[in-house]
């Protein structure tokens, strides 16, 4: 039996304990995988499972794909197709599942399985990519992912593309890889394109972007494409002071950026976040980034609830940063609502350059803030949703509330004699020097 699969995928047509394709819509992984599948099955008896992170019903699982490959292979006759398995003549067997019907004890039921395909691997979770891992353990099993990435702090894409196991293979695949692309997704993606390039940026090209309740995304991929985000991006040390804007609480995950106000925008420096610290840990990191970028400290912006006292300890947050830094370097972020910190953040934002390498992690939460989703009415909420990403892009939103209350610096005005002057004045003037009256 002769099959064709697009070039980019040929490296996964040879063992590996993992395998992963990922990109945008059209690249052909899902029928890859599907066909894959069917094919393992025929040539010899194996049982595989198909994963989802959510599996509400058959439905939502990939079983027609694989439906399909078989009328596609003409082996309608090998295997036999019954509500939530398919079943092979020589004793393959494939079922479907999704994680969040497994736990420790009843995954174990998955252990001689010979391969696992997880489709939209994008939203499978850390605890279940734990969970799966070692429970396919039969000699020369194999782990299939397939995605669209989303963020780059997804499970999927931490193990695949940050620190990858020796025993791991990803390629990326787009529209363009795949020979066979239809006319009809062609303009489709024409369509996207012409209403909504970052949209279609992550549909299509595989970009990393987010979902329809996506706060900033849209705006931090936008100074991507515009060369905001890049390492040239420096202190001047004859320009405006670094303010540090942050949001700390106490044993929580605080996040800090560095800002210096610039003509015509702002520079973020670095972001620096942790967890588990409070304020006397961070009083001498924050020092110690200071003196790291070589610049001159304007202030440090606290959250609103900074002033207020805990029972760990007599003082403020206030007060701790005015001990460490002094009363004139330690200001408050004047209390606002939530809605008026969005839309600070999304003006500023467009005014910002970003450093590429200090600030990675910080824009890798503005990328993945977004509006919680209300289940009940099916609606994006008008609050965040309160996650990892909350904590850089409140410590943000606050920085930019403080920017808007700040006047940014103006271009120096030239000295007289190097204003711009008309050809008149300059040939009266010329006139008058050689007549002497000058």
């Amino acid at each position: 039996m002769q099959i064709e699969v697009p070039r980019k995928l040929k490296p996964l047509l040879y063992p590996r304990r993992y395998k992963g394709a990922y990109g945008g819509r059209g690249g052909a992984k899902s029928h890859f995988f599907a066909e894959q599948a069917i094919l393992k099955c025929y040539a010899s008896p194996a049982r595989g499972v198909c994963i989802r992170e959510v599996q509400n019903s058959i439905k939502d699982s990939v079983k027609q794909l694989l439906v399909d490959k078989i009328a596609k292979l003409g082996l309608q006759s090998f295997f036999s197709v019954i509500e939530s398995e398919i079943r092979g003549q020589n004793g393959s067997l494939i079922i479907f599942k999704g994680m969040q019907s497994y736990n420790a004890d009843n995954i174990k039921s998955l252990e001689a399985y010979d391969f696992a395909w997880v489709e939209e691997a994008q939203t499978l979770s850390q605890h279940s990519l734990d969970l799966l891992r070692p429970t396919i353990r039969r000699d020369g099993s194999e782990l299939w992912f397939s995605w669209n990435p989303r963020f780059k702090t997804d499970p999927v894409d931490q193990f695949f593309r940050k620190s990858p196991p020796e025993e791991a293979i990803s390629v990326m695949i787009n529209w363009r890889d795949n020979p066979w692309f239809p006319e009809v997704l062609r303009k489709e993606m024409d369509h996207d394109m012409s209403v909504d390039p970052d949209k279609a940026d992550h549909i299509w090209n595989g970009a990393y972007g987010s979902s329809q309740g996506a706060i900033l995304a849209r705006w931090i991929n936008e100074a991507e494409r515009n060369g905001r985000i890049k390492d040239s991006v420096a202190y001047d040390p004859h320009g405006a002071p670094v303010d540090v804007s942050c949001d700390i609480g106490f044993r929580d995950t605080a996040s800090w950026w560095y800002w210096q106000r610039c003509i015509g925008g702002y520079s973020l420096l670095h972001y620096d976040g942790d967890n588990g610290l409070d304020a006397d840990d961070w009083i001498p990191r924050v020092q110690k980034t200071i003196k790291e970028l070589g610049c001159k400290l304007g202030k440090v912006w606290l959250p609103h609830d900074a002033r207020a006292k805990t029972f760990q300890s007599r003082h403020t947050t206030v007060e701790r940063f005015v001990t460490g830094f002094g009363v004139a370097h330690v200001a408050v972020v004047p209390q606002s609502k939530k809605s008026d910190q969005i839309n600070a953040a999304r003006a500023v934002v467009q005014k910002c350059e970003f450093h590429q390498t200090r600030c990675e992690n910080g824009l890798d939460g503005l990328r993945a803030w977004e509006f919680e989703w209300n289940d009940d009415n099916n609606v994006f909420s008008r609050e965040p949703l309160h996650n990892w990403a909350s904590h850089p892009a409140d410590a943000f939103a606050y920085g930019c509330q403080v920017m808007q209350m700040i006047d940014p610096p103006k271009e120096p005005e030239k000295p007289k004699y190097m204003q711009d002057v008309s050809l008149n004045e300059l040939w009266d003037a010329n006139k008058r020097l050689k007549s002497g009256r000058i």
